[in-house]
């Protein structure tokens, strides 16, 4: 892996430890890993293999692609989708108000 995107792998895999409030030798026991190699890792920058890393990215909630690039791009298509389908509503809804207005002005 390039070296660009060991220590923000790092950053992100920390981060995401504490976003779930658990402590780094909890985080290693879930994903049957020694502490102590957790910890030989983030101090020497050593990436996992990648099996270790799906193990990983699978207890924090996240992509491998999350982890290693910060990027996830089945998450960003479900934002895309979903503000369109919240825009899709929005227009709906004022069409709908719009009708039972004008509706209710035909009812007085």
């Amino acid at each position: 892996m390039e070296a660009k995107y060991i220590d923000p792998f790092w950053k992100r895999v920390k981060k995401l430890i504490r976003a779930n409030k658990i402590s780094q030798e909890k985080f290693a026991a879930s994903i049957d890993l020694s502490y102590n190699t957790l910890k030989t890792w983030l101090s020497f920058n050593r990436i996992p293999d990648a099996y270790t890393t799906c193990d990983i990215a699978h207890a924090l909630g996240v992509s491998v692609e999350y982890l290693i690039k910060g990027t996830d791009y089945k998450a960003i298509e479900k934002r895309k989708k979903e503000i369109f389908i919240r825009k899709t509503a929005a227009k709906e809804i004022k069409k709908m108000a719009f009708l039972i207005n004008k509706n209710a002005g035909l009812i007085r």
